[in-house]
């Protein structure tokens, strides 16, 4: 098969290139060359020199075509070509077959997937359904690009996730001995996202998006720390019946009627008997000064405390995580604004925490007090959905600092 490449392009390079983009197009399906080639539309100068190659006459015709054994018999008569598919490839190069090329795209991806289930399965049995969450929602091929690629992920992935548990080792620490580079499983890393899936999985969390604390949290469960000492959880009155560090710290300092911020690495280092408070009432607090507040009034009696200090960051999730596995009951009372109504919704979602003095009535009623003019409408409470209408319908927020000798007084009946 011979191909007088110079005159090739010179006759396929300008106005006719349509006749090897046809050839080009079949050749890549898989499909035979037979048959007829066609253009509509063309243009006159496509047409001129369509004819020329032909040797018809001059016409007007939009639409112009040609029998492949037609343009073989010229092509080879002119000493251009005497085969088609070797002029394409002359011309464009090794021909693709795209559909082999898909079907064995598929089947590389395939073998990908297949050995991350078999090869999560050894490590624990729950990342089986990891690898196949990752397979049927594509998250894999989108975050890898390539087959090869998503299989080094993938036993990068599993090599973390067979270290975890961990106990207490610092989230860069895990990365430099794992993986070689302790900025592996920053934050923004594809492989933090597939590691961080892997530990919902092993632990039963629900899958969905969470914020950069919740992230935290997430990891903390695993025994792996970030931000180990940064945003600590504000507590009181917590007694927990343990001999460890935490458990007589807690107590030694509900003993003296004082507030303690407990760290996330605390928690996870040294983590309190929570489940001798199974039963218990824990409520969950807003703002530091309804703590302060509290263990000023009650002292040794301060019933068990903790507080978001705002949106709850990683050492205070990791906390109420703690206490709701182990069936503590969470209650939580917050701002009647939006950043309350959000601090609740989480803690409903997350912790399964019920409301405490947190319903449209209580609001109403503290609204006739006091209130300040409301910023922005609040989001819907999910355990009171007229709660956010009735803070909108009067324009004003009411913070629990206003509402502070209510509040204890009412703690202290309540003990």
């Amino acid at each position: 098969m011979t191909v007088d490449r110079t005159r090739a392009q010179e006759l396929f390079g300008g106005e006719l290139a349509w006749i090897v983009d046809r050839l080009q197009a079949r050749l890549e399906r898989g499909r035979s060359l037979e048959g007829r080639l066609r253009l509509t539309d063309a243009t006159d100068a496509q047409r001129d020199a369509f004819e020329r190659l032909v040797g018809r006459r001059p016409t007007a015709a939009r639409s112009i075509s040609i029998e492949v054994v037609e343009l073989e018999r010229i092509l080879s008569r002119a000493g251009i070509a005497d085969d088609l598919g070797a002029l394409v490839e002359a011309l464009r190069g090794p021909v693709i077959d795209r559909a082999a090329a898909t079907v064995a795209e598929h089947q590389r991806w395939a073998a990908v997937h297949q050995q991350l289930r078999d090869d999560a399965a050894t490590v624990h049995p729950a990342l089986a359904g990891w690898a196949d969450e990752l397979a049927a929602a594509g998250l894999l091929r989108r975050l890898a690009g390539d087959a090869a690629t998503a299989a080094d992920l993938g036993a990068r992935a599993l090599a973390v996730l067979g270290r975890l548990p961990a106990d207490g080792v610092p989230l860069s620490q895990l990365a430099a001995t794992t993986l070689g580079d302790s900025h592996a499983l920053d934050d923004d890393t594809t492989l933090a996202t597939l590691v961080l899936r892997g530990i919902e999985a092993t632990t039963g969390l629900p899958r969905r998006d969470r914020s950069a604390a919740e992230r935290r949290a997430i990891w903390a469960r695993a025994g792996v720390l970030l931000d180990e000492l940064s945003a600590p959880a504000l507590v009181a009155g917590l007694r927990p019946g343990g001999d460890g560090l935490l458990d007589t710290t807690l107590r030694a300092h509900a003993t003296a009627g004082e507030p303690y911020r407990v760290t996330l690495r605390a928690l996870v280092r040294h983590p309190a008997a929570w489940a001798s408070l199974r039963g218990q009432s824990v409520l969950v607090v807003e703002n530091p000064t309804v703590v302060a507040a509290v263990t000023d009034r009650c002292g040794p009696s301060t019933p068990p405390l903790v507080c978001t200090d705002g949106q709850p960051a990683g050492a205070v999730q990791t906390l109420l995580a703690q206490l709701a596995d182990v069936g503590v009951a969470l209650a939580f009372h917050a701002d009647f604004d939006g950043g309350g109504i959000r601090i609740g919704n989480l803690l409903v979602d997350r912790f399964g925490a019920a409301p405490w003095r947190m319903g449209r009535a209580d609001y109403e009623t503290a609204a006739e007090i006091t209130g300040r003019p409301l910023s922005a409408s609040p989001p819907v409470a999910i355990w009171d959905p007229e709660l956010a209408p009735a803070i909108a319908a009067r324009g004003r927020a009411v913070h629990e600092e206003q509402l502070l000798d209510e509040l204890v007084d009412e703690l202290v009946r309540s003990r």
